[in-house]
């Protein structure tokens, strides 16, 4: 994996965990509208760094395609990455 892959990857991970956070707390604050526009933000921006790296390296999660064996088992795992 090169450090531009890495570098994408690790950006989606922290722009998932961004909308998971926001999501738990629009779950007790569905009339926050300064929160939901904070989530649509960042949800944009989840799936234009996901589309980047799916464009670029292929899929991002295992059986998104249909294909009965993973290739994600083929590259690091996150703690084998260095960084």
């Amino acid at each position: 994996m090169d450090s531009a892959q890495m570098r994408l990857l690790k950006e989606i991970q922290l722009t998932e965990f961004t909308v998971t956070e926001a999501t738990l707390y629009l779950d007790t604050h569905p009339d926050d509208q300064e929160a939901l526009r904070y989530y649509q933000s960042a949800k944009q921006r989840l799936d234009t760094k996901t589309a980047e790296y799916q464009a670029k390296y292929g899929k991002i999660m295992a059986g998104e395609n249909g294909q009965m064996r993973w290739a994600w088992v083929d590259e690091p795992w996150p703690w084998q990455m260095e960084g």
